[in-house]
């Protein structure tokens, strides 16, 4: 078949990458590519540590996700298998490091670890490790943290890096990447249309404009920071061996090392009325990573950039073909999580093509807020060609 795919965010671009590998003729079309929360975001994957109470159906797609992850992490070689460079997993930035979250006092740590019971139940490996233990893991943080757990199977990948990756993989296997606003669905010569275009999925003209698709824009701040050599010891690469996360007086925090010395510091979680970046999160932040690493005033600061995730009411995905319309395809709303459901909103989105919907889990139906639900077409045999 003939796909198109709406938006060249890391999930759109990673089911283009998908729906071509699975033998499909493939198109995306774009405002802009890997510019909105792609370009923000960290790359944690972290099923275990993002478990929230009240968030059940989310829990097992998390996992499958991060499992996905690994499985294209693998594929990226044979992927990108007749090009001039192969692409590797260190070349689109995935690391297999452990994560550690950490607690700034006792009653941080009280939390982290009723948290840590709740993620047992899901099958993680959750391993509480007593201050002396984080300090002999990592010698970089302050030296008054209450304790924390170790995660093994929560792991990162480098957003831009990846997309940059599955563009490169794209291009050179000739598929077309169009770039300019796309407002209608109406004339595009398709079998299968993917919406994938974040918010912006709902400012597009199309059947999946009949659903509610109830998106709303939850901004988030993240700083990158460089670490300079004069802060690192003989035979150091690094402050941070891996992704550190931490709970200071019930606020979470990130810190995830890169490569190249850089440093990722996030991230704030607003629904508030500023667009830009707000003084008070980025201040916020960086006191708060200061009570863990103490170093982090020595660092330079590089980049501070906001994006708007798209969110939803129960906070899980849309994703799956609009009732009635069955050629269009809606993959939006991953708020948070959309790296780390960046690889699984691929596959599903390309079992989809392939004519296996019924896979999806009911969690993630795009017509559930939708009262009225659109009059069903009498044939599956439509297309916008």
């Amino acid at each position: 078949m003939h796909v198109v795919v709406i938006g060249a965010g890391i999930v759109g671009l990673l089911t283009a990458l998908e729906v071509h590998a699975r033998g499909h003729s493939v198109e995306v079309r774009t405002a802009g590519i890997a510019e909105g929360a792609t370009f923000a975001a960290a790359g944690m994957l972290a099923p275990t540590s993002e478990i929230q109470v009240g968030q059940g159906p989310l829990w097992a797609i998390m996992q499958e996700a991060a499992a996905a992850h690994r499985d294209l992490a693998s594929r990226l070689p044979s992927l990108s298998a007749g090009l001039p460079s192969s692409a590797t997993a260190e070349s689109a930035g995935y690391r297999a490091d452990a994560t550690l979250v950490v607690a700034r006092d006792r009653a941080d740590l009280a939390a982290l670890q009723d948290l840590a019971v709740l993620q047992r139940t899901t099958g993680a490996e959750v391993t509480e490790l007593l201050p002396r233990r984080i300090r002999a893991l990592e010698p970089s943080l302050a030296r008054n943290i209450a304790g924390g757990v170790r995660i093994a199977r929560d792991h990162q990948v480098d957003p831009r890096r990846l997309a940059a990756t599955a563009l490169r993989i794209l291009r050179g296997h000739g598929v077309p990447v169009v770039t300019g606003a796309v407002r209608s669905l109406d004339g595009i010569a398709a079998d299968r249309i993917v919406v994938a275009a974040g918010l912006g999925a709902a400012r597009i003209d199309g059947p999946h404009r009949d659903l509610d698709l109830a998106l709303r824009p939850a901004h988030g701040d993240i700083l990158r920071l460089h670490v300079p050599r004069s802060l690192l010891l003989p035979g150091e690469d690094h402050l941070l061996g891996g992704t550190v996360r931490a709970l200071v007086s019930g606020r979470p925090v990130y810190l995830v090392p890169r490569t190249d010395g850089g440093l990722v510091l996030g991230a704030s979680s607003r629904e508030d009325p500023l667009a830009g970046t707000s003084t008070g999160a980025v201040l916020q932040l960086l006191q708060d990573a200061a009570q863990i690493l103490p170093s982090i005033r020595e660092t330079e600061l590089r980049e501070v950039t906001t994006r708007a995730r798209p969110g939803t009411p129960d906070d899980l995905p849309l994703l799956g073909p609009v009732p009635g319309h069955p050629h269009v395809v809606v993959s939006t709303g991953y708020h948070r999580h959309g790296i780390l459901l960046s690889a699984w909103a691929a596959r599903r989105a390309a079992d989809i093509v392939d004519g296996h919907p019924s896979a999806l889990p009911a969690a993630v139906d795009p017509a559930r807020f939708t009262q009225t639900q659109p009059h069903p077409q009498p044939s599956e045999e439509n297309s916008c060609r």
